[in-house]
C-alpha cells in the first residue's frame, strides 16, 4: 500500500496556521464541491484523495468542518497502517473542534475521535478524552465504543478498563459478554466462563437469561469446549418456553443467530438458528420488532450468500436514513450488482430529503457500505453525489485505502 506522502502529512500538521487564512476572510468557504475534489473524482487515486481532503481543510473557514475531514483522514491512515500519523491527525482534529469554543461541539467530536484513538491502539488517550464528556448517556456510549474497538483487536484488558469506567456495573457486564464473541479465538483462553455464568444466572428476566446462555455457549465453543456449548444450548432451549410473547421469541432467536454468527460458530449451528428465526418471526407484525430483527439478521443472510433474503427486509424500513443504515450493513459477496442497484435506487430517493446536511448524511452512510464491500465504482458514484465540499472531501479520504 502506498503511504501518505511526507509533504501531504506536513500539510496536515500545519493546517491550523494555514486555516487561519480562511478565518481572516482571505478564503471563502463555498460549501459546494471544490476544484480539488472535482479534479480528483475525474481520475481518483490515493494521492489525490488525500491531497483533495487536505486542500479542502486548508481552505475551510470553520474549525468543526476541518475537524470532520481530518477525522476521515485519520481513519484512512489507520487502514493504511500509519497509526502514529493517524493519532497526530486525530489530535489536530480535536484541536480544530476546540477552536470553535463551544463545549457541545467539542464533546460531540470527542465521541467520534475517542473510539478511533482506541482503534489506533491509544486507549489511554481515548479514555482521557472521555473524562471531558458531561452527559452520562453519551459518556457510556463512548466507553462502549472504545471497548468494542479493543475487543475486535483482541486487547481484552483494554476493553475491560473502558467498561469498568461505566457507572452501571450490570450494564458493563452485559456489554462485555456481548462483545467477547467478537474477540479473536487466541485471546479468549483466559476468559473465566464459570465466573460469567454466575452473573448470567443472577438475572430474573427469562429473555435476558436466554441470551446470556447463548453467549456462554458461543464462548465455550470458541474455547474448544463443545460439550459445554451443547449443555448451555440445551438449557436455553428448555428456557425458551418461558418467553411468552411472539415478539420476545422472535427477538430472542434473532439475537441467538447473530451471536453465533459474530462468534464464528459452525455453519450448521448458524443455519439451525436461522431456521428458528424464520419460524418465530413469520407471524410478527409489529414494525419496530421487524426492524430490530432485520438489523440483526440481514447481515447474516447477506454474508452467508442469501443477499436476496436480506434485501427483501429493506421493505421493513420506512424512512430513507433507516434504509441507508440497513443497506450499509449488508455484504454483497459475489453479487455486487444486486446490492449496488438498491443503493443507487436509494441515492435517487435521497434528493427528496429537505436540506443538504440531511441528504449528505444519508450519502455518507451509503458510502460506508460501499467501502466495506470494496465496491470502488459505487463508492465513487456516492461521493460524486455529495453536495457539500467538506463532506465530499471526507468521502474521498475514507475511500483512499481502496485507491492505488
Amino acid at each position: 500500500m502506498k503511504k501518505i506522502t511526507a509533504i501531504a502529512f506536513a500539510a496536515i500538521i500545519s493546517v491550523p496556521a494555514l486555516a487561519q487564512t480562511g478565518q481572516n476572510g482571505k478564503i471563502a468557504g463555498s460549501h459546494k464541491p471544490n476544484e480539488y475534489t472535482i479534479a480528483c473524482l475525474e481520475a481518483p487515486t490515493r494521492d489525490c484523495a488525500f491531497s483533495a481532503a487536505l486542500q479542502t481543510v486548508i481552505a475551510e473557514e470553520f474549525g468543526v468542518e476541518r475537524s470532520k475531514v481530518l477525522v476521515a483522514v485519520s481513519r484512512a491512515l489507520i487502514e493504511t497502517d500509519q497509526r502514529s500519523q493517524a493519532v497526530e491527525t486525530l489530535m489536530l482534529a480535536l484541536e480544530e473542534a476546540r477552536s470553535v469554543n463551544l463545549s457541545l461541539v467539542t464533546q460531540e467530536k470527542i465521541t467520534e475521535i475517542a473510539p478511533i484513538l482506541a482503534r489506533a491502539n491509544d486507549t489511554a488517550g481515548a479514555l482521557a478524552l472521555v473524562e471531558e464528556l458531561q452527559i452520562p448517556s453519551v459518556k457510556q456510549r463512548t466507553l462502549i465504543a472504545i471497548a468494542r474497538e479493543n475487543m475486535l483487536a483482541g486487547r481484552l484488558a483494554d476493553a475491560n478498563v473502558a467498561l469498568t469506567q461505566m457507572e452501571n456495573p450490570t450494564r458493563a457486564f452485559w456489554q462485555r459478554l456481548r462483545m467477547l464473541p467478537l474477540a479473536p479465538v487466541s485471546t479468549l483462553g483466559a476468559v473465566d466462563i464459570q465466573a460469567l455464568e454466575a452473573q448470567v444466572r443472577a438475572v430474573d428476566r427469562p429473555d435476558r437469561l436466554y441470551r446470556g446462555l447463548i453467549l456462554l455457549a458461543v464462548l465455550a465453543d470458541k474455547q474448544g469446549e463443545a460439550a459445554d456449548r451443547q449443555t448451555y444450548l440445551m438449557e436455553a432451549d428448555e428456557l425458551f418456553a418461558r418467553l411468552v410473547s411472539l415478539n420476545m421469541r422472535a427477538l430472542a432467536t434473532a439475537h441467538r443467530l447473530r451471536s453465533m454468527y459474530d462468534g464464528g460458530l459452525d455453519p450448521a449451528l448458524i443455519q439451525q438458528s436461522y431456521q428458528l428465526v424464520l419460524l418465530h418471526s413469520s407471524r410478527i407484525r409489529d414494525l419496530e420488532t421487524l426492524e430490530s430483527i432485520a438489523n440483526l439478521v440481514g447481515v447474516v443472510e447477506s454474508d452467508t450468500g442469501d443477499l436476496e433474503a436480506a434485501l427483501k427486509r429493506l421493505d421493513t424500513f420506512i424512512e430513507v436514513p433507516d434504509k441507508a443504515r440497513y443497506l450499509s450493513t449488508l455484504r454483497a459477496g459475489s453479487d455486487k450488482v444486486s446490492l449496488s442497484v438498491e443503493v443507487r435506487k436509494l441515492l435517487a430517493d435521497v434528493v427528496e430529503l429537505e436540506g443538504v446536511y440531511e441528504r449528505d448524511l444519508v450519502r455518507l452512510q451509503l458510502l460506508e457500505g460501499a467501502l466495506a464491500n470494496r465496491d470502488l465504482g459505487l463508492a465513487t458514484q456516492v461521493i460524486t453525489a455529495i453536495e457539500d465540499d467538506d463532506n465530499q472531501a471526507k468521502g474521498l479520504a475514507l475511500a483512499a485505502p481502496l485507491l492505488e
